[in-house]
């Protein structure tokens, strides 16, 4: 088993993906004076039809792993709902020390909106950042690709809502990528990015065209959620397994990832293309 060519070919293969779907944003669709509709199906063809076959392409080649399916423990499910809460209130911290209080969704609400934070975007992104990744790298170790996982579906995220939020969705990436291993399967890491985008934007959203109180109360109650999470994660660690072990962090395998030419590339060209949106 080759880990160092499987993280390459899997990191070329999310650069290739969403770098189609950057380069389309930048160069094509605001350029074209069509009606949103038309640039909207632009975007989703370019990232979820031409980047996935070529990123499935790409990856086609890398043996896959059968994730074994487990028993459902609902502690685990319940104390990786309420770490989420603690990654949004890490995330809550750093935009009230850069003196942005909340992250609106965007200034019109819309159904398709609700429908891609709800439903199509929880769906895909997980197929892809922790279905296909754990079919290819869960082989070489549980905690080397929640950590592979993470960081690439953070880095994709400093590109659509900056590089301030990569630290909150490298945080979720973990939970999520986490109950793939403890459970088997990704229809629970599914509900629960459904219910973060919900409670980490939607209803933050909905409340603030009602009222400060409303979000200032709203945020207490997530602080109040996220410290639970904490203290939960704290009691609960020796009972924390990953690859056997009751350590989350692994030299190692942290070398092992950061110094693969794959990441290093991906990660190289999401800055330029952060730079890029930034500039044009």
């Amino acid at each position: 088993m080759n880990k160092r060519k499987d993280l390459e070919d899997v990191s070329y293969g999310i650069m290739v993906m969403f770098g189609i779907f950057w380069i389309c944003s930048i160069f094509i669709k605001n350029k074209l004076n069509s009606s949103l509709m038309s640039k909207t199906i632009l975007s989703l063809g370019s990232l979820y039809v031409l980047g996935l076959l070529l990123f499935m392409i790409i990856i086609r080649k890398i043996p896959n792993t059968e994730i074994k399916k487990a028993k459902v423990n609902w502690k685990t499910i319940l104390i990786c709902f309420f770490l989420q809460f603690s990654a949004l209130m890490i995330m809550n911290v750093i935009n009230t020390i850069r003196g942005i209080a909340v992250i609106n969704v965007q200034d019109n609400l819309s159904l398709y909106t609700l429908f891609m934070l709800l439903i199509f975007n929880p769906i895909l992104e997980e197929l892809v950042f922790r279905k296909f990744f754990a079919d290819k790298l869960l082989k070489h170790g549980e905690l080397f690709y929640m950590i592979a996982s993470s960081f690439c579906f953070a880095i994709v995220h400093g590109v659509s809502v900056g590089y301030p939020q990569m630290i909150y969705t490298f945080l979720l990436g973990l939970i999520w990528s986490y109950l793939v291993v403890k459970t088997g399967s990704i229809k629970w890491s599914i509900l629960l990015h459904t219910l973060s985008n919900l409670f980490g934007a939607i209803i933050i959203y909905v409340l603030q065209s009602i009222s400060l109180e409303l979000v200032i109360v709203y945020s207490v109650i997530i602080f109040v959620c996220g410290i639970i999470g904490l203290v939960w994660l704290i009691v609960s660690k020796k009972n924390i397994s990953i690859d056997n072990k009751n350590k989350i962090i692994d030299k190692e395998v942290l070398k092992d990832i950061f110094t693969n030419k794959g990441i290093l590339g991906y990660t190289v060209f999401t800055i330029a293309i952060i730079i890029m949106f930034n500039v044009l």
